[in-house]
């Protein structure tokens, strides 16, 4: 604990300390009141039945169906793909509007509001 330090033939004799700060205890009503209600709280052991009546019991998936359109046959598709497309044409006006490639990174400019 002492340290015995010689500096220009004198000898000093240095003490080792710590310093610790120390605060007030502050209660708090609530944080004692969740510990005091957890150091009460007793938990009931659960049985057997609990636990299976928690559970259901395991089922084997229902078995994949063959999707109707190949149980129909070749000539099913065959007349899927001679069928003709359904296409809905937009006027060319709006269709003009609406794109164009320079307003992709426009930004509204919100105003501030003014200084009092």
């Amino acid at each position: 604990m002492f340290n015995i330090v010689a500096r220009s033939s004198k000898l000093f004799l240095r003490q080792n300390a710590r310093f610790l700060s120390v605060s007030a205890v502050r209660n708090n009503l609530v944080t004692d009141l969740y510990v005091k209600e957890l150091k009460a709280f007793k938990p009931t052991p659960a049985s057997a039945a609990d636990a299976e009546a928690a559970t259901k019991p395991w089922k084997l998936p229902q078995a994949a169906k063959v999707p109707s359109l190949e149980g129909e046959g070749a000539d099913a598709l065959a007349e899927y793909d001679s069928a003709k497309v359904e296409v809905v044409e937009a006027s060319g006006e709006t269709a003009a509007e609406e794109y164009n490639p320079d307003d992709w990174f426009v930004f509204e400019e919100e105003e501030e509001p003014g200084h009092h």
